[in-house]
C-alpha cells in the first residue's frame, strides 16, 4: 500500500485560506451594502401636528405643526410648499412663528402655527383630509373635523 495523499500541514494551510478568502469576500459584500443603503438616506424631513382649530365660521384653519426629522422644513407657498383641503390646493397658507421661532422655516424639534384660509368660503360640518407638503416634498396629512 504504497498511496500517497496530503499531509495534515498543508490541508490545514489550505483551510486556512480558504476560510480568509471567504471572509473577505464576505467583509467587502456586507461593507458595500451598508454604504449604499445609508449613504443614500442622508437627513430626511418628517413632520407631525400637535393640535388644530378651525374658527366658528370655518373660514380659518390653524395647524400646530412640529418638525420631527433631521433637517429644516420650508412652508413657504411662495418655494413650492403646498396645502391642501380635501385634495383641492388652498393658495392661501401662512406661518406664523410662535415664540422663538422663525416664519415660514419650521426648524428641527419647533412647532410653529400654519394658518389656512381655505378656497371654499366656509369649512362645511364633518370630517375633512388636510394635507401640508413642504417645499423638499415632506408631506403630513390628517383628518381635521369641524
Amino acid at each position: 500500500m504504497n498511496k500517497k495523499g496530503v499531509s495534515p500541514i498543508i490541508a490545514t494551510l489550505l483551510l486556512i485560506v480558504i476560510a480568509v478568502a471567504a471572509a473577505v469576500v464576505t467583509y467587502a459584500f456586507v461593507t458595500g451594502f451598508i454604504g449604499t443603503s445609508s449613504g443614500a438616506a442622508g437627513s430626511q424631513g418628517s413632520m407631525s401636528f400637535d393640535t388644530y382649530s378651525i374658527d366658528t365660521a370655518g373660514a380659518n384653519v390653524t395647524v400646530y405643526l412640529r418638525n420631527t426629522g433631521t433637517k429644516a422644513l420650508n412652508l413657504a407657498a411662495a418655494s413650492g410648499a403646498a396645502v391642501y383641503i380635501d385634495g383641492v390646493a388652498q393658495a392661501t397658507f401662512s406661518m406664523a412663528a410662535l415664540p422663538g421661532g422663525t416664519d415660514n422655516e419650521l426648524a428641527v424639534g419647533e412647532v410653529d402655527a400654519m394658518v389656512i384660509t381655505p378656497v371654499a368660503p366656509v369649512l362645511t360640518a364633518g370630517a375633512h383630509q388636510l394635507r401640508v407638503v413642504a417645499a423638499d416634498g415632506t408631506p403630513l396629512q390628517i383628518s381635521i373635523v369641524k
